[in-house]
């Protein structure tokens, strides 16, 4: 497995936008999700994508994004959008994409990012500490986790 950037990887862009809508969106979200994508692809400025990718095959995804909680814009940058393919998880994907976040923020010197989820006990085993709590714009509570890079 090798993860790169969606950038160079055009032929994948679909297929996440619809991973992207799929995991987080509903029916009307769709375009949200390509204009994230789409200004994901431009060289050295946020948001960034990234991909696992095995024999061609798309294994999971990952973004860094200026802001993710728009609660909380004082706050970045943020890992969001995690998404591991159904047929591949619990192979520790999810971790890799994680860790590769965690190495590019660290080398762009950034100190700490953040993330938010409604999941218990995921984000935790990676090291991830409860920081906050934030409300998404529907008014539901999340909690905001932050990892020291």
């Amino acid at each position: 497995m090798k993860i790169e950037m969606l950038k160079d990887y055009p032929e994948f862009v679909e297929e996440v936008v619809e991973w992207l809508n799929n995991e987080f969106g509903n029916r009307n979200s769709l375009k949200f999700y390509q204009g994230i994508i789409e200004h994901s692809l431009v060289e050295n400025q946020l948001p960034i994508t990234f991909i696992a990718v095995e024999n061609g095959v798309l294994l999971g995804t990952v973004g860094i994004w200026r802001g993710d909680l728009l609660s909380r814009q004082e706050l970045y940058p943020w890992l969001s959008a995690l998404v591991v393919n159904p047929n591949y998880r619990n192979k520790g994907i999810g971790q890799s994409l994680q860790k590769h976040v965690l190495e590019y923020c660290k080398m762009s010197g950034y100190k700490e990012i953040f993330l938010y989820t409604e999941l218990d006990g995921y984000y935790e085993k990676s090291g991830w500490i409860p920081f906050d709590k934030g409300y998404e714009y529907t008014g539901s509570e999340v909690c905001i986790y932050r990892q020291s890079i």
